[in-house]
C-alpha cells in the first residue's frame, strides 16, 4: 500500500472515528429501546467485534516475526492488516452504538466499552499514519494499542458475562498475587445486591428478616433483574432495589401499594406468555405461580419494604433450593503442591475433570505408558480419592498394581486396555463400588476374572473385545437392560 493511498485511507477514517465520536456524544444509550432495524442491525456487532481484535493481534505477530532476517517479507503485509483493523473497528464501534442506543442499554460498563471502541478505532488511524515515516513512535503506539484493545475487550467481556467472569475461578495464590478479592456466592443474593436491608428494626431488641428482602426481592434478582438493572434499564425501569422498584420507569409507578389489580407489574407478570407485553418476554422463563402469589401478597399487604417476614403467615412456602450435584470427591486444591510434584515425578498428567474442584481428577499416562507401571500407582495413593477417571492403556501395569487401584474408592471410569492384567487381578477392582465404566479390551482375562463384575449395579459399561471370555454379549445385553 503506497503511503499516499495511506494517508487517504487515513483521513476518512479520522473523519468517521470524529463523526462516530460526536454520534454518542449527541446520543448516548439511556436505557431505552428503538426501532426494530437498529436492533437488528446492532445485533451483529458481537459477531463483527472479533474480526479488529484478531486483526490487531495478527498485525502485532507479522512486525514482530519481521524482525528476523528470513522473515522481513511478512511486515510488508502488516500495512493492509493494520487498515483492515481500523475499518473494521469502526464498522464494530457504529454496531455496538447502534445495540446499546436501541437495546435499552445504559450504565458505566457499556460507557467505558464504548469509548474504548472509539479510542481503539482513533488508535489503529494513528499506527496507520506513522508506520512509514516514525518506526520508533508507530512501536509505542502499536504496544499502546494492544494494550487499549484487552482493556475494551474486558469491559465487553464484563458486559455480556459480569464482572467478575474472567477472575472467578483464579488460584488462589494469584488473587494474592494480583490482589484480586474472592469472589461473593453467585447463586444467592446479597442483601447489598438487592440493595435493600434485610432486618427490620419494627419491635425493639429484635431483629427480623424482611418479607420483601427475604421473599420479593429474590423474584425480581431472578427473573427480571436482567432486563432491568443497572446496566440495562428497559422502559428507564429498574427492579435491583426497593427505592427503584417504587420509583418506577418511562411509563410511571409500576407498583400501587395495596391494589394488586392496579399494579402494572402485577399485570405484566400475570398476562399470557405469548402475550407482546408479558414480563419477562417470551423465551425468558417467568415467574412460578407460588412466585406470583408472593408478589401479589406483597403489593396487597402495602408492598412495605419493611414488613417482617413473620408477620406473613400466609405466604406460599419457599421453593426448595435446587439440590447442587454431590461433590465426587473433596476438594483437590489443598493438595495441589503434592499433585504437581507426582507429575513431575511420574511424567503422568493429573487433569481436573470440570471447573469444580470437587468433580475430581482425570489421570493420564499416554505421554508415559513405558514409565507408568505398578510402582507409579503405589506412589499416585495420596491423592487416590482425587481420581475419578484412570487412562491406563497400554501402560506397565500388571495384576500387582490392581491391587493398588482397588483403593481407589471414587474411580468412575478405568481404562486398562491392552495391558498384562489376568483375571487374578480383575477380581479385585470388585471392590470399587462407585465404577461405571471399564475397559478390559485385548487383556487376558476370562469369564471367571469378570463373574464378580457381572452383578454391579453402577456399572453401566464393560468392554471385553479380544479376551477369552465367552459372556461379552450377554454381559452387554445384562448392562444395556440397567
Amino acid at each position: 500500500m503506497t503511503s499516499r493511498t495511506s494517508l487517504t485511507l487515513c483521513g476518512i477514517g479520522l473523519f468517521l472515528v470524529i463523526a462516530l465520536a460526536l454520534v454518542v456524544l449527541k446520543a448516548p444509550p439511556d436505557g431505552l429501546e428503538r426501532g426494530q432495524l437498529s436492533q437488528f442491525l446492532g445485533r451483529f456487532h458481537p459477531l463483527v467485534v472479533h474480526l479488529p481484535i484478531g486483526l490487531v493481534l495478527l498485525v502485532a505477530a507479522l512486525e514482530c516475526a519481521g524482525f528476523f532476517r528470513n522473515r522481513k517479507h511478512l511486515q510488508a503485509s502488516a500495512s493492509f492488516v493494520l487498515t483492515l483493523a481500523a475499518f473494521t473497528a469502526l464498522m464494530a464501534v457504529f454496531l455496538g452504538w447502534l445495540l446499546a442506543r436501541s437495546g435499552g442499554y445504559e450504565g458505566r460498563l457499556v460507557t467505558r466499552h464504548m469509548w474504548g471502541g472509539v479510542s481503539l478505532a482513533a488508535a489503529l488511524l494513528v499506527c496507520c499514519a506513522v508506520r512509514e515515516s516514525n518506526a520508533k513512535l508507530y512501536s509505542t503506539a502499536l504496544f499502546a494499542t494492544v494494550c487499549l484493545m484487552a482493556w475494551t475487550s474486558d469491559q465487553g467481556g464484563k458486559l455480556t458475562h459480569g464482572e467478575g467472569f474472567l477472575t472467578e475461578f483464579m488460584p488462589a495464590n494469584l488473587r494474592a498475587v494480583l490482589g484480586v478479592p474472592a469472589p461473593e456466592n453467585k447463586h444467592t443474593p446479597t442483601t447489598n445486591e438487592v440493595g435493600i436491608s434485610a432486618v427490620s428494626a419494627s419491635a425493639p431488641g429484635k431483629v427480623s428478616v424482611t418479607f420483601f428482602a427475604s421473599r420479593v426481592a429474590p423474584i425480581f434478582q431472578d427473573k427480571c433483574v436482567q432486563c432491568h438493572g443497572a446496566q440495562k434499564k428497559k422502559g428507564k425501569l429498574r427492579l435491583d432495589t426497593f427505592e427503584n422498584v417504587m420509583r418506577g420507569g418511562k411509563d410511571g409507578v409500576i407498583v400501587k401499594p395495596g391494589d394488586p389489580s392496579g399494579s402494572e407489574v402485577f399485570r405484566r407478570i400475570t398476562l399470557p406468555r405469548d402475550n407482546k407485553d408479558a414480563m419477562p418476554a417470551e423465551g425468558k422463563p417467568g415467574p412460578t405461580e407460588a412466585e406470583i402469589k408472593v408478589i401479589e401478597m406483597w403489593i396487597a399487604l402495602g408492598a412495605s419494604q419493611s414488613l417482617a417476614a413473620e408477620e406473613v403467615r400466609v405466604a406460599p412456602p419457599l421453593a426448595p433450593p435446587m439440590t447442587a450435584s454431590p461433590p465426587l470427591t473433596a476438594d483437590y486444591r489443598p493438595r495441589s503442591d503434592k499433585i504437581q510434584a507426582l507429575q513431575s515425578e511420574l511424567g503422568v498428567l493429573l487433569v481436573p475433570r470440570s471447573q469444580n474442584p470437587t468433580d475430581g481428577l482425570i489421570l493420564r499416562t499416554v505421554s508415559v505408558r513405558e514409565r507408568c507401571d505398578d510402582a507409579a500407582l503405589v506412589k499416585l495413593a495420596p491423592v487416590a480419592s482425587l481420581i475419578v477417571d484412570a487412562e491406563l492403556a497400554r501402560t506397565k501395569v500388571t495384576d500387582g498394581g490392581l491391587k493398588t487401584l482397588s483403593t481407589f474408592s471414587n474411580l468412575r471410569s478405568l481404562d486398562l486396555s491392552h495391558t498384562a492384567i489376568t483375571s487374578v487381578g480383575v477380581r479385585l477392582l470388585s471392590r470399587l463400588d462407585k465404577l461405571e465404566m471399564l475397559n478390559l479390551t485385548a487383556t487376558g482375562v476370562d469369564d471367571t476374572g469378570v463373574a464378580l463384575l457381572r452383578h454391579k449395579a453402577r456399572l453401566k459399561r464393560l468392554y471385553l473385545f479380544e479376551t477369552k471370555c465367552t459372556v461379552h454379549s450377554e454381559l452387554q445385553t445384562e448392562k444395556q437392560k440397567r
